[in-house]
């Protein structure tokens, strides 16, 4: 029997799959929806301070990015929670609540890690919050809060310990993927009392420009999301994962059971998704739980557990890969369809299309892979 519950910090969730802080969650009625369709937890719109960040751009504020025809990844330019703290607390959060998944309540990380406290423990005394997840990680910061705080490691513990000190949940610090020292923050987190690390937040990106008017089409930086941030947000679990030994959640692209493995492979106890939810709708939840279990009913895994953290074994450096023994490309030529694409991707002029087949050069291979990548046929591996 498959067995898809997890213990995240000490928070029992049905299923690891988390209804991440954003659109879908910024009211009461919407968090419970996104329970009563099978979200593992709920994470709300980051909270702030009373009469702080009420207000968000509404003259446009989200853009598709495409590649051709194909959607890749969106652009918003999101703040934080536009009801106020006393709305969360004397309504929405109970309305959140009658869902029936815990409440994994963000909160936005102010200067003052004092006033970050105050708020957490307003949030937790209602009764509704089974977790703090602290928004040290805004790419759109402004007033020295989102990722100008969640940069410093220092400055990140003093939230972690503030918070800590104020409440009795469990506590997250969700960090930027916009800084390559991940270990160092999460470590930091950690040491400070953190009892898990969430991996991570959006993307700073800028949208784009229409190039026959000159003018900026969304004119601010704001935070890139969807299935392009993947490999981003794969390495920050896995470095925060080998960093810390608390629990991980990871986020970043998730849109299919196979990306909810991915992350549980590199380390993740729990996901978020927002992105998939906005695009396709409630019934992502269901989806990507179903596709979980029949993944692990196909392996014979029994609980998440039997495989979290399974590739990390694998991971090295570049610099112990290139001590290896060098690989060359090899064709299948009964799958090969001569398209060329090879050919033309090469670099080394390694690999020739003749009589409708491609033929490698091992003696001028240079184990790149990228033909091996671009095969429509996969005609084509290393050996």
């Amino acid at each position: 029997m498959v067995d898809i519950s997890v213990d995240f910090a000490g928070v029992k969730l049905a299923n690891p799959i988390i209804l991440a802080s954003g659109g879908p969650g910024w009211d009461g009625e919407h968090l419970k929806r996104c329970a009563q369709a099978g979200a593992g937890a709920l994470v709300p719109k980051s909270i702030g301070p009373p009469a702080r960040w009420l207000h968000h751009p509404r003259v446009g504020r989200m853009g598709l990015i495409k590649v051709g025809k194909t959607v890749i990844g969106m652009i918003n330019l999101e703040l934080f929670s536009t009801l106020p703290l006393e709305q969360w607390i004397e309504k929405e959060l109970r309305i959140a609540a009658e869902g029936g998944a815990p409440i994994i309540a963000s909160v936005v990380a102010d200067p003052e890690p004092a006033n970050t406290a105050k708020v957490a423990k307003q949030v937790v005394d209602t009764g509704y919050a089974s977790m703090i997840e602290i928004n040290v990680s805004c790419p759109m910061p402004a007033e020295k809060v989102g990722m100008h705080i969640g940069r410093d490691p220092k400055l990140t513990a003093e939230q972690v310990k503030a918070v800590k000190e104020a409440v009795s949940v469990p506590v997250s610090v969700k960090l930027s993927p916009n800084f390559a020292y991940i270990p160092e923050l999460a470590k930091a987190a950690e040491l400070a009392g953190a009892d898990a690390i969430t991996a991570t937040n959006s993307v700073q990106a800028l949208y784009g420009v229409d190039v026959e008017t000159g003018r900026l089409i969304l004119p601010a930086f704001g935070g890139y999301s969807g299935p392009a941030i993947r490999p981003i947000t794969l390495r920050c679990v896995a470095q925060a994962a080998k960093a810390t030994s608390i629990p991980v959640c990871g986020i970043g692209g998730i849109s299919s059971w196979r990306d909810v493995v991915e992350y549980i492979m590199v380390g993740a106890t729990a996901v978020q998704t927002c992105t998939a939810v906005m695009w396709r709708g409630l019934g992502v939840f269901k989806e990507l739980a179903d596709g979980l279990k029949a993944f692990m009913e196909r392996k014979g895994y029994r609980s998440i557990e039997d495989f979290r953290g399974v590739a990390l074994r694998d991971l090295t450096t570049v610099e112990e890969l290139a001590q290896r023994e060098p690989l060359h490309a090899s064709v299948n030529e009964d799958l090969c369809n001569g398209c060329g694409i090879c050919e033309r991707v090469c670099s080394y002029d390694a690999i020739k299309v003749i009589e409708g087949k491609a033929k490698p050069n091992p003696a001028l291979c240079d184990g790149c892979g990228l033909c091996k990548a671009w095969c429509p046929t996969e005609a084509i591996d290393l050996i």
